[in-house]
């Protein structure tokens, strides 16, 4: 988890970047007081960027206009640290939005206006900054090189234990532990906790102590992690510092899981769970359930396992949904600025245009009157460069637009290949699930137990790869077969299959979409060979076609063939649950195919015998390559 929350700290722990007098308001008051000063000077650009502060976790648009007045009335005024602050509001603004590109354009600028006036204090903000947004980029070598030169700013101005410098130190750190430079992490953070305990800051204190105990437990020391978290706790309680008390008991439970205390895991992860479901934390409650199961599956507790890896699942269903709709909502804020920004650019170029018109037809009525005849020939010269620039302008725009359009609709395809792949996973999850809870419930429970630890262990690779748009060849077999493994269960001893490729494919450097090819094999397995008496066979064969255009998967069965198989769906009644995964990996195919040839991406074939009877069924799939 990216935690830099000592960010906000900062804004309001320097004198000059907030007003003493106005941090303490609230963002209400501060509105009644800019009505009662509309008078366009310094005193109302601080209080507009006061209010901007105070909303700053506000999903308020008001917060837009207020910060772009701010930057107005400073910029007329040449008030220079009005211009840094509203500009740092502005790019506030952008990146509690995730438009990070805008944000880093008003951070580039307020930085650049510090460091001309040579203002330490909002030349380290500037900095605290950028590194907030290349963190959220994953980008950490930039993130610490910025956080480094900041902290050696601070320390040349003798700030070295004041919370100001805590907040940066313990952001460098967040961004050393996401490179797993775990002995540097610890070293930072002991001089965060040294700060914290000289300035009596208690949320400091028991934020870095847990901070510690993790990065511990992360480099493998449970022992080592152990006191630290202990620790953590008993300040936690002292300061009521409930933001942290979560996450403090989620790694109190796993440091007792590793070291093998299961009782005192379990009691940890319940304490977790019961804070957590009141304070509506559910990416915290999703970890709190999937440490859960483990724990129960350990304790031989199988019922509970269960129990608690159903409220995962049904938990990051419900999350996956959550984020596709925000990610809808994040294209749609960033369409509807870059619409605003492009009416404002066009409304300037009118302007421009009104105004050179208006002075051509100024001059011609002057000058006209002493040389017609040469003027004529030079307002027309004129006129023609007037006109072929504007055209030129012209084309440029229409240009930048329809690459704007194209940019669009290739971010709402993969919006839809988002949501597409967050309904599959979850179907495949709950069909294993199934099969497991039918192993509990009427078979050999030591063989349950054995493939709920597989389960859980494909579980993670498919989250892991969920996200992806592509991976390796050999990563997609290797999913293929835990989850082949999983599906012995449904059969006695007479299933057997086989998974193999062409020379012409490099399994580590050909890559495909993930999870494309198990829906097909699902539906082999329950419509092909499920009701068919004897020998199981499935193979699965991946080669290159021809022009090494797609990859080739052909998933063949000796089942009983898709028009038996139709006729025991009928007559089980139309209530018979029809697969989903199948058509929608179709769609996903027809999404990802940029040939445009009209060629059917997957095809069906019903196998015979001589004597014309079913002999089952080859599906060939046609997947375009990474």
């Amino acid at each position: 988890m990216k935690q830099l929350i000592w960010l906000a700290v900062m804004l309001f722990a320097w004198p000059g970047v907030v007003r003493p007098a106005l941090a303490q308001q609230s963002y209400e008051t501060l509105l009644q007081q800019l009505k009662k000063h509309p008078k366009a000077d310094t005193v109302r650009a601080e209080l507009l960027i006061d209010a901007c502060v105070a909303a700053t976790f506000r999903s308020d648009t008001a917060v837009l206009n207020m910060a772009t007045e701010a930057n107005r009335i400073a910029n007329t005024l040449g008030y220079e640290l009005g211009q840094i602050r509203s500009l740092n509001c502005l790019g506030n603004y952008y990146f509690s939005r995730s438009l990070n590109d805008k944000a880093t354009q008003y951070y580039v600028q307020a930085l650049r206006l510090a460091e001309k006036r040579g203002d330490y204090r909002n030349i380290v903000i500037g900095k605290s900054n950028l590194a907030n947004v290349f963190y959220h980029n994953s980008d950490n070598a930039r993130s610490i090189r910025l956080l480094t030169e900041a902290d050696q700013l601070l320390v040349q101005h003798h700030d070295t234990v004041s919370q100001n410098r805590a907040a940066i130190l313990t952001n460098l750190a967040n961004a050393y532990a996401q490179q797993k430079a775990y002995v540097k992490t610890i070293q930072v953070y002991e001089q965060v906790l040294h700060i914290c305990r000289s300035q009596q800051i208690g949320f400091g204190i028991a934020l870095t102590l847990d901070n510690i105990g993790k990065t511990y437990f992360n480099a493998g020391q449970p022992n080592k992690a152990l006191p630290y978290l202990q620790e953590a706790k008993a300040e936690i309680e002292r300061h009521h510092v409930d933001f942290v008390r979560t996450k403090n008991l989620r790694n109190l439970g796993q440091t007792y899981a590793r070291l093998g205390d299961i009782p005192q895991s379990l009691r940890y992860f319940r304490q977790a769970e019961t804070i957590a479901q009141q304070t509506g934390d559910n990416e915290g409650l999703m970890d709190i359930y999937f440490e859960l199961q483990q724990s129960y599956r350990k304790s031989n507790d199988f019922k509970a396992a269960y129990l608690a890896l159903n409220q995962y699942i049904s938990l990051k269903d419900s999350l996956f949904t959550i984020q596709k709709d925000k990610t809808i909502q994040e294209l749609n804020t960033k369409y509807e600025t870059e619409k605003k920004d492009h009416a404002i650019r066009t409304l300037a170029q009118q302007k421009q245009i009104t105004e050179l018109e208006s002075g051509r037809k100024t001059g011609l009525i002057y000058t006209i009157l002493a040389l017609a005849v040469a003027l004529s020939v030079v307002a027309y010269g004129l006129f023609a460069r007037f006109r072929n620039r504007k055209q030129r302008e012209l084309l440029t725009t229409q240009l930048q637009e329809a690459e704007r359009r194209i940019t669009i609709e290739q971010q709402a395809r993969d919006s839809e290949l988002k949501a597409l792949k967050s309904q599959m996973n979850p179907h495949f999850m709950f069909n294993a699930l199934n099969s497991i809870q039918e192993q509990f419930m009427y078979g050999d429970k030591q063989v349950a137990n054995e493939q709920m630890g597989n389960f859980t262990a494909l579980t993670r690779q498919i989250l892991q790869v969920s996200g992806k748009k592509k991976i390796s060849l050999s990563t997609e077999t290797d999913i293929l077969t835990k989850y082949l493994e999983l599906e012995k269960m449904r059969f006695p001893q007479d299933f057997a299959y086989r998974i193999t490729l062409s020379d012409d494919l490099d399994e580590d450097y050909h890559q495909l979409p993930p999870m494309l090819v198990q829906p097909f094999v699902e539906n082999s397995m329950k419509h092909g060979l499920l009701h068919k008496q004897g020998p199981k066979e499935l193979s699965i064969a991946f080669s290159l076609s021809e022009d090494e255009a797609f990859i080739l998967c052909t998933v063949e069965d000796n089942g009983i063939g898709r028009a038996r198989s139709a006729e025991i769906n009928q007559q089980q009644g139309p209530s018979r649950h029809v697969s989903f995964s199948v058509s929608a990996t179709e769609e996903r195919l027809k999404l990802l195919d940029q040939t445009n040839t009209g060629q059917p991406m997957v095809q069906f074939e019903d196998l015979v015998f001589p004597d014309g009877s079913a002999a089952g069924t080859r599906v060939t799939i046609r997947i375009p390559p990474g």
